[in-house]
């Protein structure tokens, strides 16, 4: 990931971003990035990846295709409740979606939070509910549970991928 530039976050462009992971995702990253001292707004080159937010020397956040994305180091601190707009799918699924595969509705087996088509959606595990990837719906959440087949959620970032791995 090269990083053209960055610097220190306003408090009013942190609000902003803040409120737009939660319009987008339903999660609320205010409380895992309280009382940080700095938190900072990296521009990216070469990716679709346009800006990130950078706290504890890790990826919090990510722009991806003009709406705020948070990264799953910061959505790890928060319990399994916290995610407005979730799918849990089986076991079976968890190796191919954590290598980054798109999350397909036979390996779904809840739905949570009223998502519709292109939102944020968190990816978790049945077993730990724990995340293992961010990604955008293809499909409203209603229209999910009634599919049998098809691609549910575009994967858009997974363990072991370049915003996972970066440091500052």
């Amino acid at each position: 990931m090269k990083v053209s530039r960055r610097h220190p976050i306003s408090e009013k462009e942190l609000d902003e971003v803040l409120r737009d992971i939660r319009g987008t995702v339903g999660v609320d990253l205010g409380e895992v990035l309280s009382g940080e001292e700095l938190v900072e707004l990296g521009h990216v080159k070469g990716s679709e990846v346009e800006r990130i937010l950078i706290a504890r020397g890790r990826v919090v956040a990510f722009e991806w295709k003009e709406r705020w994305l948070p990264t799953l180091h910061p959505l790890l601190e928060l319990g399994s409740g916290a995610f407005g707009h979730a799918v849990v799918v089986d076991m079976g699924a968890v190796k191919p979606i954590a290598s980054g595969a798109d999350v397909m509705v036979p390996g779904i087996v809840e739905v949570r939070g009223g998502f519709e088509r292109g939102d944020g959606v968190v990816v978790l595990d049945e077993r730990n509910e724990r995340p293992l990837a961010v990604g955008i719906a293809r499909f409203d959440a209603s229209e999910i549970e009634r599919r049998d087949r098809g691609r549910a959620v575009e994967n858009v970032h997974h363990v072991g991928d370049e915003l996972w791995e970066a440091r500052f």
